[in-house]
């Protein structure tokens, strides 16, 4: 064997460290040629990442002598190297393997049901990433569709938050903002059916101001505040009325976008969910390991029938 053919037996060896699927192979220290025999040799291996109690028992190193390279050793049984492995995984080791990637504690620990965990965590994800994607997607189509169709273009175009476009789909028109801007002071709309209208007569009806007063009664101008806060201005005023049934199509847009934000955010639960149950299930999983059922069958009360009594004890390790 090459130096290269070395370093590439143990860079392929090593993609496997840490992993828990396949476990850790051991490497001993290399030596240059003619320091010391193969016995001497033996003595000065350096463990990788193995407990010293553990290694002895399921690896043989195999010395032999080259001018020029290393010494390795490999396991003698994958499978006992494997049981090892699971046996030196704590409780809280094997949760954070979990918490960190959903299923790792329990292939860790052997236990084939990690790879049900790694493939609802793989599911969650791609379906957020998917319905993210499409939500996003249909938001900036019904506010495109918004524009071309129902809003009023008096300017550059702004868009507003979710609660203006959700506000879009119900209303048929906002009605003006200033019903005659060449008059000093701010006239509001007074349509109730237009949606600015509506926000004006509730004005008047919180604060019990009477119309005709105008500015300078304190209930009027307080009435008036409260419309310059919850109306919509000059740039977000809106009118579906010239074209017919393009407010129930986009409203069918915008409720196709809110579907897919839930979606996403229900996927996002799952991995959540799934980060959880698998942490709790490989703590659970590597603590019960440790313990050993034991039953005893025992003679009932005053010599009849019998008693079964069962205790938890936990294993020497």
């Amino acid at each position: 064997m090459t130096q290269a053919d070395s370093k590439l037996v143990a860079l392929l060896l090593g993609l496997f460290l840490g992993s828990g699927l396949v476990p850790d192979v051991v490497t001993a220290q290399l030596l240059p040629a003619g320091e010391g025999d193969s016995a001497s040799r033996t003595t000065s291996t350096a463990w990788s990442t193995w407990p010293r109690h553990v290694v002895p028992e399921i690896v043989r190193p195999e010395v032999r002598r080259s001018s020029a390279f290393g010494v390795y050793a490999l396991p003698a049984s994958l499978g006992a190297l494997q049981q090892s492995v699971a046996a030196s995984i704590g409780p809280g080791n094997a949760a954070l393997r979990s918490a960190v990637i959903p299923g790792m504690g329990q292939l860790a620990l052997g236990q084939r049901r990690g790879w049900a965990y790694l493939g609802l965590e793989a599911l969650g994800w791609v379906l957020y990433v998917e319905r993210r994607g499409a939500g996003s997607d249909l938001r900036a189509e019904y506010r495109d569709f918004a524009w071309r169709e129902g809003r009023i273009q008096a300017g550059a175009r702004i868009d507003g938050d979710f609660d203006y476009y959700e506000t879009l789909s119900k209303w048929d028109g906002s009605g003006a903002f200033d019903l005659d801007a060449n008059l000093p002071g701010l006239q509001p709309e007074n349509d109730p059916t237009l949606y600015n209208g509506l926000i004006w007569t509730r004005g008047l009806g919180i604060f019990s101001a009477d119309p005709s007063a105008g500015p300078g009664d304190p209930r009027y101008d307080a009435a008036l505040v409260y419309y310059q806060e919850k109306a919509y201005g000059t740039g977000f005023l809106w009118d579906w009325t010239g074209s017919s049934g393009a407010r129930v199509s986009y409203g069918n847009i915008i409720r196709s976008s809110d579907e897919r934000f839930r979606q996403a955010r229900n996927a996002m639960g799952l991995v959540i969910a799934n980060h959880l149950a698998s942490t709790v299930d490989a703590f659970l999983s590597a603590r019960t390991r440790r313990l050993a059922l034991q039953s005893r069958v025992l003679p009932g009360p005053a010599g009849r029938g019998f008693t079964v009594a069962t205790s938890l004890q936990r294993r020497n390790r």
